[in-house]
């Protein structure tokens, strides 16, 4: 995750035991083949593949304007008072280190696009139909991923829209298949309890949606999100999920909609306020509730496996639905064999000063098909005339 200013509020929970099996330094190798096996089968031509990837903190070293990025420079531009000033205003003593001392070299930030391409690329062969991605800084990285390192992609479509989030973390996708329309970001209108949850509400992100024109002519409205995380409080995360729900809902009316996202629900937030099982299940069908069941989750914090990252289909591509194509609950899966992006069973988040590692999640995966055409009835031959009666 990005790191955090001082004014933003902290969640903290740890035991002793938690504490001590978090800090082992030494992780298991992973085993996991090279090979990226996703639904037990290659991808069909009338197959389209969907996958959602918070690829975390995915930043140039270049500073943009209004926007707290200054954690991802150059150790050489991290000399001036302005900058040391800036660092000592964070309130968490790594965050400051971080801000002072991380060295966000040129190589290190190839090393990061080399790592996360890798993931994508290992999906298919060539990636994803359909990739939507959390945290990623501006437009600029994000056509340096696609234009450098996913050239075998060949991806047309190249979507992010600037929000409001001073931080600079946005929701980006890439696509084989051309818009229709003009991509839009969704403000979640948040009523705050506050006033500095209002401050705060006003900066947090919106829902990406970017129409595309699928294979058949048809269009498929893709939604991306990114709730507040758990440093905020849950009530934020209501107010997302009902906003979210409502658009599923009404742009579901027209066609066919896949929501996809790091929506920050935690698997105890989930037993508790049943986001995913009572309000998004209403208006969709959500990736780890029809399918992945022997799925862990996409995110791991303390040993404790969540499904922060979710695929949502619109219920008119269920299997009595009448959407042009389904969803194959059987294909949805969490991508974890890469070894650059495993550390024992956990994802291997990127790190800097060794250039290793790639994410703090993992991604999530899906393919949807174009349904068979429904068979004209077979032809009944009349019945023979009887014969002529005889005299």
């Amino acid at each position: 995750m990005k790191n955090l200013l001082s004014k933003m509020p902290v969640f903290i929970a740890s035991t002793a035991t938690l504490f001590i099996l978090a800090c082992t330094t030494s992780a298991p190798k992973s085993t996991a083949p090279t090979a990226v096996d996703l639904g037990g089968k290659a991808k069909a031509a009338n197959e389209i593949s969907v996958m959602n990837f918070n690829v975390e903190n995915l930043f140039d070293n270049i500073h943009d304007e209004n926007r707290e990025d200054q954690t991802y420079l150059p150790l050489a531009k991290k000399q001036t008072p302005e900058h040391k000033a800036l660092c000592a205003k964070m309130n968490q003593i790594n965050y400051r280190e971080e801000c002072m001392n991380l060295d966000w070299s040129d190589e290190v930030v190839n090393t990061k696009l080399k790592n996360v391409s890798q993931i994508i690329l290992g999906v298919d062969g060539q990636g994803p139909d359909i990739l939507v991605m959390e945290e990623v800084e501006n437009d600029r990285i994000l056509g340096r991923l696609n234009k450098e390192y996913l050239t075998k992609a060949g991806y047309q479509t190249q979507v992010l829209i600037e929000g409001p989030d001073e931080r600079g973390i946005d929701i980006a996708l890439l696509s084989r298949f051309p818009t229709v329309g003009t991509p839009e970001l969704h403000k979640i209108p948040y009523v705050p309890k506050n006033d500095h949850d209002k401050e705060w509400m006003a900066r947090s992100r919106g829902i990406l949606e970017v129409k595309l024109k699928l294979p058949n002519g048809e269009t498929l409205t893709v939604l991306g999100a990114h709730f507040p995380s758990q440093a905020n409080p849950r009530y934020w995360r209501e107010q997302a999920v009902e906003y979210l729900s409502k658009l599923i809902a009404e742009k579901s009316a027209k066609g066919m909609v896949i929501a996809s996202g790091d929506l920050n629900i935690t698997h105890n937030e989930e037993v508790d306020a049943r986001f995913f099982h009572d309000d998004f299940s209403k208006v969709a069908m959500v990736s780890h509730l029809v399918g992945c069941k022997k799925c862990d989750g996409t995110h791991n914090y303390r040993r404790e496996w969540s499904f922060l990252d979710v695929l949502m289909f619109s219920k008119n591509m269920g299997d009595q639905g009448n959407a042009s194509y389904k969803l194959e609950p059987e294909t949805i899966a969490v991508v974890n064999k890469d070894p650059i992006h495993v550390w024992g069973q956990y994802p291997k988040r990127f790190k800097p000063e060794k250039k290793e590692g790639v994410s703090d999640h993992f991604p999530l995966y899906a393919r949807i098909v174009l349904r068979e055409p429904a068979k004209a009835p077979e032809p009944v031959a009349p019945p023979a005339a009887a014969p002529a009666a005889t005299k």
